[in-house]
């Protein structure tokens, strides 16, 4: 279609049900989860042959049973705690010092993480959305390395009208493989020439977001190659985020027996390369916790100014405390948790094994990782 044609559509669209601009933008363009819905409403079982099979959504089944009983025995309906506005859109302390004390476990910070650096949302989609509404204005970018997960897009577009520009990586210097869209130069050049381009199209760019773990091709980022990114960015004053949701899904896979472990960019000596008011990092419960449906996620960032924004229209994804203490009783228990991770792992790498030979069996081509 058209610039002509959408115009027209919109406005038609817009009189019709009495919409905002806004409003018919979304409803014609950015309506994702309508078309889903009637899919996941109609799933396929072997009582129901004609049912839709989804290859689409990322989400890991493997450990609900465990997730589920968890859940249910920590259920405690505390009336201060969860049937008041309790501490506020922030998030509960529970799971604020939880999350903390998770990320110093797990994600080896250089610097020690606490409460004030950790700001709850209801997943990791609202927590994009949120930190892009705070750091960009409207018609503003942030670049993404390509290959790029699609849901970025919608984060970051629908809300806020920020753009998505993706880092191609085709005619640089350096790249021809898969691996170089994971190296160091290859990435600087590519994003050199990205933020050129934009300059000359007189786009603003406001940050840099990264997947690491990469989604959609499952590999880490090696460290001199983060430290690249939050270079960058520092030269040009642009935010660095890092999206690590996957980081303790990384599992062992024989057929690449050398894969760059994770390393979290909390963990890196960033001293005197960016200013930690520009870096930030994302995560939440759905990929490694098995538990896309409890809609958890945090921001963690050292910017107080930050913090203060995503504070103010937090009341607007303000996600019940009794659930988010559920996440929190997760968090805490660091048996089960060495338990459930160890147990996840396992399954993956055996339905990896699973789903490879399957593909082999029948030439379908893939890229392993």
């Amino acid at each position: 279609m058209g610039a002509v044609e959408d115009t027209v559509l919109v406005a038609t669209t817009a009189a019709q049900y009495q919409l905002s601009t806004r409003g018919t933008e979304g409803l014609l363009h950015r309506d994702v989860w309508g078309p889903r819905e009637k899919s996941m409403g109609n799933p396929w079982s072997p009582t129901n042959p004609g049912g839709t099979v989804i290859l689409r959504l990322a989400e890991n089944s493997l450990m609900h049973d465990e997730v589920a009983r968890f859940i249910k025995q920590q259920i405690n309906v505390l009336p201060v705690n969860h049937l008041t506005y309790s501490t506020g859109p922030r998030g509960s302390h529970r799971l604020r010092r939880a999350a903390a004390a998770y990320l110093e476990d797990y994600f080896d910070p250089r610097e020690s993480i606490g409460v004030d650096n950790i700001f709850i949302t209801p997943g990791l989609a609202s927590a994009i959305d949120a930190l892009v509404w705070a750091i960009c204005d409207d018609g503003d970018a942030v670049l993404i390395p390509l290959p790029l997960y699609n849901g970025f897009i919608v984060d970051v577009l629908n809300r806020s009208n920020v753009r998505v520009i993706g880092v191609p990586f085709s005619g640089v210097e350096g790249y021809s493989t898969l691996d170089d869209l994971f190296d160091a130069e290859a990435n600087r050049r590519a994003i050199e020439a990205a933020l050129h381009k934009a300059t000359q199209d007189g786009i603003r760019v406001r940050a840099l977001m990264i997947s690491h773990p990469h989604n959609p091709l499952g590999r880490c980022y090696p460290s001199d190659t983060l430290e690249t990114f939050a270079s960058i960015c520092s030269e040009r004053d642009l935010h660095l985020i890092s999206d690590e949701i996957y980081a303790t899904s990384v599992f062992p896979n024989p057929s690449v027996p050398k894969a760059v472990p994770f390393v979290s960019t909390l963990s890196l000596d960033l001293e005197g390369v960016i200013d930690k008011s520009r870096h930030h990092v994302l995560y939440g419960a759905s990929k490694d916790f098995c538990a896309n449906g409890l809609r958890l996620g945090f921001v963690c960032t050292r910017n107080e100014g930050i913090m203060g924004a995503l504070s103010s229209i937090g009341i607007f994804s303000w996600s019940p405390h009794l659930i988010q203490d559920a996440w929190a009783a997760m968090l805490e228990d660091r048996q089960w948790l060495r338990a459930f991770f160890e147990k996840k792992l396992e399954l993956m790498t055996e339905n990896h094994a699973i789903a490879t030979s399957f593909l082999n069996d029948y030439g379908i081509r893939f890229v392993d990782s």
